[in-house]
């Protein structure tokens, strides 16, 4: 084989892994320049991250942070005419549409994790929960040993399952595990009867307790299972994009507007819930740590 060949052959591999490294990179602003339109994820019954209120709009506490994103894209792009899209997800299908390009962002409830960062990108935190048990006050459960051998529900594939699972393994609970759909059939099997307590990240139980004919019938019990960073995902390898959503987080904290958010969505009503330690701690410091 010649030299003048072999060069040849090399350039059009240096050549072939340039233009697929290239390909590899997601390039969302891209996207949203020519359709014209802003593809926001959110739930439909995430109170109060993401859900669908009485006039049919899409709104909560990660819906406004996304709202600040979308005015972000409008001026990097220069487009004032963006429209932005609002569509429905599912937690079971959450991840697969920010993979496949069916929404640019979701803004709902969701959890970052190691294994969920294979798959997809997170921005910086956004809000930190704590996964906890509730249960009506009348059923006289107060520490999770109280539950022991008792039924569970827990929404379905969920950070939350997962843990449940854990600790009742680890700790011997012998509990007898339901799932739901949603995170309202969750709490509806609770209040029900089906299951003794519902299992759910706090700021989510606080959402459903909110919405309830007497939320003081409710409590929870014993402490915190774990600590759930959520973010709002969207597509890997998107280093544009990714370089957008930092700017426009980091930004809300510096500039105190995310504690005017967030006091819009959990301390205007008579059920408060104040802002934890880790959440102010996270303000000071952006961060996208994800948990095992």
């Amino acid at each position: 084989m010649s030299i003048k060949h072999t060069s040849a052959s090399r350039l059009v591999a240096v050549g072939f892994a340039i233009a697929s490294s290239a390909w590899a990179h997601a390039d969302t602003l891209s996207g949203i320049k020519e359709r014209g339109e802003f593809l926001l994820g959110h739930r439909e019954s995430s109170s109060p991250f993401s859900f669908v209120n009485e006039k049919g709009e899409a709104v909560g506490y990660s819906v406004d942070i996304c709202m600040k994103i979308f005015d972000a894209i409008k001026a990097e792009l220069k487009r004032p005419d963006l429209k932005v899209k609002f569509v429905p997800l599912k937690p079971a299908d959450r991840i697969a549409a920010v993979k496949d390009g069916r929404v640019d962002v979701e803004c709902g409830s969701t959890t970052n994790t190691v294994e969920r960062q294979k798959d997809v990108a997170f921005s910086y935190t956004t809000f930190v929960a704590g996964a906890r048990l509730l249960a009506k006050k009348d059923s006289k459960v107060k520490e999770l040993t109280d539950l022991r051998g008792k039924t569970v529900v827990v929404t379905e594939k969920t950070t939350t399952e997962k843990v449940l699972g854990q600790v009742n393994k680890e700790r011997n609970l012998d509990l007898k595990v339901v799932t739901a759909k949603d995170h309202p059939e969750g709490f509806m099997k609770m209040e029900t009867g089906v299951a003794v307590a519902v299992a759910n990240d706090d700021a989510l139980l606080f959402g459903l307790v909110s919405k309830a004919k007497d939320p003081s019938a409710f409590d929870f019990v014993g402490k915190y299972v774990s600590v759930e960073p959520y973010g709002i995902m969207y597509r890997k390898d998107d280093p544009a994009f990714t370089k957008l959503m930092d700017v426009t987080v980091s930004s809300l904290f510096a500039t105190g507007q995310i504690r005017a958010i967030y006091a819009k969505w959990f301390e205007s009503g008579v059920f408060k819930l104040p802002m934890n330690q880790y959440m102010k701690e996270n303000i000071k410091i952006p961060n996208r740590y994800g948990v095992q």
